[in-house]
């Protein structure tokens, strides 16, 4: 009998539960409706809106969903805006979770036009992205005109302004030492094959990284802003766990280095690394071993002067 009430509790919990998150996809999903709206630029919604959860996604954007998935992407709206005489302009509002993975899945390109949507933006063929709150969007035209970036610049906009609340850049980048930083080239991420993508490290994982580890990897001009050197700074959930990355890296990828922990590699150039609690500090590419150990040096005092 006990055994019987047992279960039947669980059942009910495991009920109340889908119950609960079907209620808060139900809200998201009306939020989004509502940060789209039905008329924007001239432009009218088509009425055939798509919408796609983390297990639907792949139907829509096939081997790339990976990639969002990776940063804790929740829902994806998709609406088709269509005007007479002009090409349609899709939007693709994605409900990231949180301001740092919408931040997160926008630094992951970043190579074109600043052109000041939401609360960071790039604009290149025909493509604006964008991030604002929790939310990353991407508006593009199916097909390019004259007037292709005024409408897109403008739809772009509109969204942007529905969004009300702005959210928080991911906390290890306050910890970035800021001479030489080139802020576009910030790449902030969770799992290892996005590392690999802007620096690629290693076949296996070697550092250790999981979707509770964050990680950024930002881009230093220090000599005559011409040659790049490179700053990975990561966080794991706890001390132990940064200590077993940090000797796997150090196994795999320096093992012949001293107790200083910085190495001369192939290229002539220098790779420092070291850990402070639960972080770890790399830095490749330093074109010398001062450089390195300088870069090193400033992000640990910047993190030592974090609040505790």
């Amino acid at each position: 009998m006990r055994r019987l009430l047992f279960l039947i509790l669980v059942m009910a919990m495991a009920i109340n539960g889908g119950l609960a998150i079907a209620t808060d996809q139900q809200g998201a999903k009306r939020e989004m409706k509502r940060l789209l709206p039905v008329e924007m630029e001239g432009y009218k919604s088509d009425g055939k809106d798509q919408l796609y959860d983390r297990q639907t996604t792949f139907r829509y954007m096939d081997g790339a969903a990976e990639l969002y998935r990776s940063y804790g992407f929740k829902l994806l709206m998709v609406r088709r805006y269509i005007k007479a005489d002009h090409p349609s302009i899709v939007v693709e509002l994605f409900d990231m979770g949180s301001s740092e993975d919408a931040f997160g899945i926008f630094s992951y390109e970043t190579g074109e036009e600043e052109v000041g949507v939401g609360q960071g933006s790039d604009y290149g063929g025909g493509l604006l992205r964008f991030w604002k709150g929790n939310y990353f969007v991407n508006v593009f035209a199916e097909r390019e005109t004259a007037s292709t970036k005024k409408d897109i610049l403008g739809i772009g906009h509109a969204i942007a302004k529905n969004i009300k609340k702005e959210g928080k850049k991911p906390e290890l980048l306050q910890f970035l030492p800021g001479e030489g930083l080139s802020e576009r080239s910030l790449r902030y991420f969770h799992l290892h094959p996005v590392l690999n993508h802007h620096y690629f490290i290693s076949h296996q994982n070697i550092l250790h990284l999981g979707e509770e580890t964050n990680g950024v990897l930002a881009t230093y001009l220090l000599r005559q802003k011409k040659e790049k050197t490179f700053l990975l700074l990561v966080r794991y959930p706890a001390k132990g766990l940064a200590e077993d990355a940090f000797h796997s890296f150090l196994k795999a990828y320096m093992p012949e280095a001293s107790l200083s922990r910085t190495i001369k590699t192939e290229n002539g150039k220098w790779t420092s690394a070291q850990i402070l609690e639960q972080y770890i500090l790399v830095v490749f590419d330093a074109p010398s071993q001062e450089k390195a150990k300088a870069l090193i040096e400033a992000t640990r005092n910047n993190l030592r002067r974090r609040p505790l």
